[in-house]
């Protein structure tokens, strides 16, 4: 038999609660997730617990929170009709469950209840259902612990404190889910600005933190954090001038690093740590100064903007990152990006997320999105024909969604000018085909806008090479064009592969 004892009293709300400690090894073998209500484990969950238990000091496990249902047969051979499992429990009478073997057996009275010890079969169970104690709340720590104890950092018969809520017969599994609800939602995290101010402050006191102790106890984002207080004193009074921000300024720091450190992994070394510090300063550059001279910028776009300038420190500057940073701003400034959800501290991490996944999705449109820049007379008209059916194949072949758009083409109303909607078109477009036969001067500008948005470009010409001189200018002519004097096989064949080399496909 295994032997489990605890302290048995009724917690808030009535519930029948039995608390006392127990080995690691005796929990997880009469124990199991119920699939009912728990979540498959997440890994990251499960390692961020094992680093820090292992960390040791000031590691500390709450209670494993298990449920119980007390069962009994009325009908087995030898029942008894006076046995009432909840309220023998609960007057120290005892109970034993003549279904799955458990035995509760008062020892003696306590100040606040009974001391109660557990006696269960000690036996394989066939399937993991089978074992009496459901697990509400610890299922990490508990896979966490096994993880330890299966690279040796941890012994088998490490002592654990657990919970168990003894449920009636005849109750209602809406319960025990309304219980696991509670414990994993009502929790709000607290994490106090003025306390997060104690423990980053080096005062070089007894109570303070070394720069050593603030990285292994509390983590590199706090070091960071410290460090970032010390060495950018402007960034910090700009900081904290940001309304949101005010009140909150260590856990919008300490957060503003997370983020950064969640996609790029931790910042340890001197150019990581300048790099975090310019990527801050030019991201709080683009906030906007009111006339009540406080800086206003969106919490999601400021915990954006500091991931993508760490990412162009880090990268050397590189011209595809700055790109994209760029094409970001001038996004958000067009349409009026805000947050997604109020513009607190505590949603600027999730805010960034928001607003990126729609930029890419806004991008991802945009990029397969081709402006025909083109003479609409009708023997223009199979130019654009062979360029079509080169899309379509690749729409077909490669499961694309590429689509091209003229000027004259819109189906919506508009009152503005035609030469507005080409502006707006090839904005919005990732690709520009400059068609040069007709030798019109409205071309050569819309390529020559295409080129100040550095966007990509296909220039066709549909001639002979003696024409050439005619009707291509003289500073379009150093650049690559698809030249097919009527041959509109070699035109598709061309485009087609033009956009497959283009689209990576």
């Amino acid at each position: 038999m295994i032997r489990l004892s605890g302290i048995y009293n009724e917690s808030l709300g009535g519930a029948c609660t039995l608390r006392g400690y127990a080995k690691y090894n005796e929990i997880v073998g009469l124990s199991y997730p119920h699939p009912g209500y728990q979540r498959p484990p997440e890994d990251e969950h499960v390692a961020q617990i094992s680093s820090f238990i292992a960390a040791g000091s000031n590691s500390f496990s709450p209670e494993i929170v298990l449920a119980y249902t007390a069962r009994y047969d009325y009908y087995a051979q030898g029942a008894s009709s006076d046995v009432d499992a909840l309220s023998d429990i609960k007057s120290g009478k005892g109970f034993a469950s003549n279904v799955d073997g458990i035995v509760f057996k008062k020892e003696r009275a306590v100040a606040n209840g009974f001391l109660y010890t557990l006696s269960i079969p000690d036996k394989k169970y066939d399937h993991i259902e089978d074992k009496p104690f459901r697990r509400v709340d610890g299922n990490h720590r508990l896979l966490a612990i096994e993880k330890l104890i299966s690279i040796g950092e941890m012994r088998s018969n490490y002592l654990i404190p657990f919970c168990i809520i003894i449920f009636p017969e005849n109750a209602n599994m809406k319960d025990e889910k309304i219980i696991f609800h509670n414990i994993n939602s009502k929790a709000i995290p607290i994490r106090s600005e003025r306390l997060l101010t104690s423990i980053l402050a080096d005062s070089k006191d007894e109570f303070s933190f070394s720069d050593k102790e603030l990285d292994e106890n509390f983590g590199h984002e706090y070091l960071l954090a410290r460090k970032m207080l010390e060495s950018k004193p402007l960034a910090i009074r700009k900081l904290r001038s940001i309304p949101w921000v005010s009140s909150d300024l260590m856990s919008a720091l300490v957060d503003m690093i997370s983020i950064v450190q969640k996609r790029y992994g931790d910042i340890q070394t001197l150019e990581a740590e300048e790099a975090f510090g310019n990527a801050l300063s030019n991201a709080l550059s683009k906030a906007k100064l009111d006339s009540g001279k406080t800086l206003q910028i969106s919490s999601g776009m400021l915990f954006l903007l500091v991931k993508l300038y760490y990412e162009i420190e880090m990268s050397s500057s590189s011209t595809e990152a700055i790109q994209y940073k760029d094409r970001l701003l001038a996004w958000a400034d067009k349409y009026q990006i805000t947050d997604a959800q109020i513009d607190t501290e505590q949603n600027a991490a999730n805010n960034a997320e928001c607003i990126e996944a729609i930029f890419k999705r806004y991008v991802q449109s945009t990029e397969q999105t081709i402006f025909m820049s083109r003479c609409f007379l009708p023997q223009y008209d199979e130019t654009e024909n062979a360029i079509r059916r080169a899309i379509k194949q690749i729409n077909e072949e490669k499961k694309t969604g590429i689509k091209l758009i003229r000027v004259d083409q819109h189906q919506e109303g508009t009152t503005g000018q035609i030469s507005d909607r080409v502006l707006r078109d090839i904005e919005n477009s990732g690709l520009v085909i400059a068609d040069l036969s007709s030798g019109r001067p409205n071309i050569p500008h819309e390529i020559g806008y295409a080129m100040g948005l550095k966007k990509a470009l296909i220039l066709v010409y549909n001639g002979s090479p003696a024409k050439v001189e005619d009707y291509i200018p003289a500073n379009i002519k150093m650049f690559e064009q698809i030249r097919f004097n009527g041959d509109y096989q070699t035109l598709q064949n061309k485009i087609k592969q033009c956009l497959i080399d283009y689209y990576k496909l």
